[in-house]
């Protein structure tokens, strides 16, 4: 039954960064949203104090300004409750792989583990499902499913439309493929390839 594909709850997460380079950046913004049964059930916010100045061109991309983040948390503050926030869930994230490379080095750093979660990366899953589209930018996907959004590059506002991606990805999923009861989100995780 198509219904099975979203019994499982799932965390889509974005974070906003001052770099690509994970030894050389923070993160400066942290977003995720929980989703039960298809639906947006609690979301987590903050912005993080990266302990340096953004750079002009972050600012822009991302419209966060250092004195956006004066007073913020460092991010051994937040992690904690972060953590307790992702539980044993599964990660959704757009190259969600960038993302689990920022939250492992601090997990390594401040808590002395590695961060282990299953994910599904919605940016290879669109790749493989729909190869036609020129580009595959989170904003390209959200256009053609038609997913509203007010403004991206900010990690809540990514978090909430890369969960709406997946479900349509997952709704794709099955009326292209068939895919039914066999096929939940904790199968698609576990492969590894996605």
């Amino acid at each position: 039954m198509k219904e099975h594909l979203l019994d499982s709850c799932f965390v889509a997460i974005d974070l906003e960064t001052t770099g690509f380079d994970v030894n050389r950046a923070e993160v400066i913004d942290i977003g995720a949203v929980r989703v039960e049964g298809g639906i947006i059930t609690e979301s987590f916010s903050t912005l993080v104090d990266p302990g340096f100045f953004i750079s002009d061109r972050i600012k822009e991309l991302t419209g966060i300004t250092n004195a956006m983040i004066v007073g913020s948390p460092k991010i051994e503050e937040v992690l904690p409750e972060l953590m307790d926030f992702i539980g044993d869930s599964i990660l959704v994230g757009h190259n969600i792989k960038q993302d689990v490379k920022f939250i492992d080095k601090y997990t390594r750093i401040y808590m002395k583990e590695r961060f282990r979660r299953p994910t599904v990366c919605t940016l290879e899953l669109t790749r493989k499902l729909l190869p036609s589209m020129p580009k595959h930018s989170l904003k390209d996907v959200a256009d053609y499913f038609g997913i509203s959004y007010t403004r991206l590059h900010r990690a809540l506002a990514d978090a909430t439309v890369t969960a709406h991606v997946f479900i349509e990805l997952l709704n794709l999923l099955w009326s292209n493929y068939g895919i039914g009861d066999y096929f939940s989100i904790n199968r698609l995780a576990k492969t590894g390839r996605i």
